[in-house]
């Protein structure tokens, strides 16, 4: 298993996001596409995900923050067939089909992500992806669905609260969020009791 972690729009070399690379497996891929704005993720975002498709193994798995998650979901809409998907804050509709060959969707939102909220505009509006909307603010909403798990940072016992749209990967924070969410991705790998 390969972990790629796909960023969003807006986001520098030096972002906080990379912050979460460290608790990833080493082999893990991070495609930095560079800063792109909001206007032009209709023309990019397939582009990205051309040049991402040939790298992304059956049983990878994909994380993304963002517009990355936009950027992973057409990426299984190509056929790609991962293992399992990591959608952090996603600007992404609330209510994503998972293809059947995804083993599980881990959702981490909180209501406190406006940024998702404006996303849903611009895809309604046709400025943006189209498949833009506020996953990071509400969490998954589609039919149930066992594979797809949402994970409320802004209200998760023991953990500190996350409240925005990066807010997950300020230093304080992902000290915490960084080793639950790669123990909850172990822990769709691990052997299942007799």
């Amino acid at each position: 298993m390969r972990c790629h972690f796909v960023h969003g729009i807006r986001t520098s070399a030096d972002s906080a996001v990379t912050g979460l690379l460290r608790y990833l497996p080493p082999d893990s891929a991070y495609p930095d596409y560079g800063w792109e704005w909001e206007g032009v993720t209709r023309i990019v975002n397939p582009a990205i995900v051309g040049t991402m498709q040939p790298y992304v193994a059956d049983g990878d798995v994909l994380i993304g923050h963002s517009n990355g998650c936009a950027i992973i979901y057409e990426l299984l809409r190509r056929g790609v067939t991962a293992a399992g998907v990591v959608f952090i804050n996603g600007a992404l509709e609330t209510d994503f089909t998972l293809p059947k060959a995804v083993g599980f969707a881990d959702v981490y939102f909180n209501a406190g992500d406006e940024i998702t909220e404006v996303a849903r505009v611009g895809a309604e509006l046709g400025v943006t992806d189209c498949d833009w909307g506020e996953l990071g603010h509400r969490g998954y909403t589609g039919a149930p669905d066992p594979r797809i798990t949402n994970i409320d940072c802004g209200n998760t016992v023991g953990m500190p609260i996350v409240s925005g749209h990066s807010d997950f990967f300020t230093p304080a924070k992902i000290a915490f969020w960084g080793p639950y969410l790669a123990n909850r991705i172990r822990g769709h790998f691990a052997p299942t009791p007799p």
